[in-house]
């Protein structure tokens, strides 16, 4: 299939769900790691003002890496409000295809700079503002791990997909490995069929997993490998950087109703872990970067206290 991308952002109403849950929390528990290295009291901090909505989720063991799939949870519940932040579908669009597109800036590029802003607020509230920072830390831990699957920045078009396949999800496959993995964007959810399910609450034996995954991982992509991919910290082009994977890689060399070649799920294997360790070590960075503006000491008491 030739494909060719448009660099126009869209968006596209679907019920997505970003890496599921393990890659999120994979994606959060690097970032984790690396806080708590560089900056302990740092992260503490953070951890804090994340513990704030505790009680809400379901969290237990380390609220700042199993936060980063509370806002896939909240959907059980019909919290539809912010389902379009989940997602920024640029087209791609198959060679001989003309058609008109939908925009709606209110997407995850959008919602990744609104909790950055808030994040970044030096002007707190007379009132305890705990609540929203809470909120805003863990959809900007969630969201990087969303903008990283190729699929949450992509929605193929062409003469079978008129009005786009929403991010692979009406992009039927068949995959007899799994057999839950019904369409391309299930595939790319499941991290191309690696690491299983954990949710939260995250057991003591799957944290320590989740601590494999991510050291594995950070093994197979050192810094130092993806050094100049990470320090791009503008949420604008790691959409790019995942449309231009999808183009070129979830796209290509597969049909709808076919099933995966073992070549297809090799390398998209590789490129998922890649992915994984550039949102872990970004996410990082970014939430790095935030200190500067961050509240310490008797500051965060005082709208954390009850």
């Amino acid at each position: 299939m030739k494909i060719i991308s448009v660099l126009a952002l869209l968006l596209l109403v679907s019920p997505t769900l970003g890496f599921w849950s393990t890659g999120h929390m994979i994606i959060a528990r690097i970032a984790h790691e690396e806080i708590k290295a560089k900056d302990p009291k740092y992260h503490a901090t953070i951890t804090k003002e994340i513990e704030l909505l505790k009680d809400f989720a379901q969290e237990e063991i380390n609220p700042f890496v199993e936060s980063a799939v509370w806002a896939d949870d909240n959907k059980a519940i019909a919290w539809g409000a912010f389902s379009n932040w989940h997602f920024v579908d640029t087209p791609v669009i198959a060679e001989g295809f003309e058609g008109e597109y939908e925009v709606d800036n209110a997407n995850a590029t959008w919602a990744i700079y609104e909790m950055r802003k808030t994040l970044k607020n030096m002007n707190k509230p007379k009132f305890n503002s705990g609540l929203a920072l809470s909120f805003a830390w863990r959809y900007l831990i969630h969201l990087v791990g969303d903008i990283h699957q190729p699929l949450h920045a992509s929605a193929l078009y062409s003469d079978q997909f008129p009005h786009g396949d929403r991010g692979g999800n009406s992009f039927k496959i068949t995959y007899p490995a799994d057999k839950q993995v019904k369409n391309l964007h299930a595939l790319w959810d499941s991290c191309v069929d690696q690491y299983g399910s954990i949710w939260a609450p995250v057991s003591d034996e799957e944290w320590n997993l989740l601590g494999k995954y991510s050291d594995d991982i950070k093994s197979e992509y050192p810094r130092s490998r993806v050094d100049k991919r990470v320090k791009v910290l503008d949420e604008r082009e790691w959409a790019k950087e995942s449309n231009k994977i999808a183009t070129e890689v979830v796209y290509a060399d597969i049909e709808p109703n076919t099933t995966p070649s073992e070549e297809y799920i090799t390398r998209g294997r590789e490129v998922v872990n890649e992915q994984l360790a550039v949102a872990g070590y970004r996410l990082a960075d970014l939430m790095l970067q935030l200190r500067h503006y961050v509240s310490e000491g008797e500051e965060v008491e005082s709208f954390m206290t009850e």
